[in-house]
């Protein structure tokens, strides 16, 4: 974990279907005491209620809404906010069990206030939506149980997601200091860029993250490479929605490349730069919403099914 103050605070780089909790991983981006829990889920309390009618599969959209914060440092105002992530998962049911794929649907980030030092401004990292829906988008395999089919029964489930690299053990295997440890990245949206491609916010009161201390250039894309690993504990509140929490054992994000505003992509040097100094969200709790869709649904459908 990036310890200075100045690389704690300057840029806001999420990773793309879900936040932290606590982490066993060195370095992780999750603060031991964070993620989602019992601190209330915003969903109402849990009760008996009709039965509702047995599905052998069903698809549904997945929306977590993050509590977050960030500290005072060299170069960014301390702030809080909230991180809202959107998913599409198809599952099939054999009894209580569920099997399914998860789809990343968007990303929506909280903007960072920087000081005097970073160049003023806020900095507000976003995954253009037409991303989303790109065939090679990755999938991520999700399962889990269910109590029942009436309201009021329960469903847990859980889930690692890699974004833009692939690692052997994605649930265990201990995140690499640098994006130098990153070995095996592959092309998220098929853009021709390794990871996935962020674009910060330009326009007044915005500004683009700097490739240097000394602000001579700055990035308008930033090519990120995620992993989550997320469990949902939701309860049924109707026959097509269920509403819960969810904590997150790694929350992790590299920087493995850049490109240079009216220039070329960055170098490794720059790269190394906005990478070093990529922002860490500290993480007060987490809630997970679901809704029925239908099959033929795309993000934009997921995105519109449970707005913000």
């Amino acid at each position: 974990m990036v310890d200075t103050a100045l690389k704690r605070g300057i840029w806001v780089l999420c990773p793309l279907l879900a936040l932290a909790g606590a982490c066993s991983s060195s370095n992780s981006e999750v603060k031991p005491d964070g993620g989602g829990g019992d601190s209330g889920s915003g969903c109402p309390g849990a009760f008996d209620g009709p039965a509702c009618d047995p599905l052998a599969a069903y698809t549904e959209a997945s929306h977590l809404i993050i509590n977050v914060t960030w500290p005072a440092a060299t170069a960014a105002v301390a702030g809080s906010g909230q991180i809202h992530i959107w998913g599409k998962i198809v599952f099939t049911v054999n009894g209580t069990t569920l099997s399914g794929t998860l789809q990343a649907c968007g990303i929506t980030l909280p903007p960072t206030m920087l000081n005097v030092l970073a160049g003023n401004g806020m900095l507000q990292i976003e995954v253009p939506t037409a991303s989303w829906d790109a065939p090679s988008m990755p999938r991520f395999q999700v399962d889990g149980t269910l109590s029942g089919w009436n309201v009021g029964g329960t469903l847990t489930y859980d889930y690692a997601a890699l974004v833009g690299l692939t690692l052997d053990n994605p649930s265990t295997a201990a995140w690499p200091m640098s994006y130098t440890g990153i070995t095996m990245t592959n092309d998220a949206e098929g853009d021709d860029h390794a990871g996935l491609t962020s674009i910060p916010r330009g326009g007044t009161g915005f500004t683009l993250p700097p490739t240097s201390i000394l602000q001579i250039s700055r990035a308008d894309q930033l090519y990120i490479v995620t992993r989550q690993v997320t469990s949902a504990m939701l309860t049924r509140t109707s026959c097509d929605q269920t509403c819960g929490t969810a904590t997150f054992a790694h929350f992790d994000n590299h920087v493995v490349g850049c490109h240079v505003m009216g220039a070329t992509d960055c170098s490794p040097t720059e790269v190394n730069f906005i990478d070093t100094n990529r922002t860490i969200y500290e993480i007060a709790g987490a809630t997970a919403e679901t809704k029925i869709v239908a099959e033929t649904a795309t993000c934009a459908d997921v995105r519109a099914a449970l707005p913000m």
